[in-house]
């Protein structure tokens, strides 16, 4: 019985760690903000390497 409490106790603390780290973030708005391109048309992907790919591998 002492076991069962043992791995309650356990995951319950986890959880809170987690939350609390989660309180942080969003208190400090620490999501980094990801860059678009206003000019962008509708459908555009703005994540694209510009290149020939000789340095990586790819054809």
């Amino acid at each position: 019985m002492a076991v069962i409490w043992f791995f309650i106790i356990l995951i319950l603390g986890i959880l809170g760690f987690a939350l609390i780290i989660d309180l942080k973030r969003k208190k400090n708005n620490n999501n980094p903000h990801i860059p678009t391109n206003p000019n962008a048309k509708p459908g555009d992907s703005s994540n694209y390497i510009m290149g020939d790919y000789k340095d990586t591998g790819g054809f």
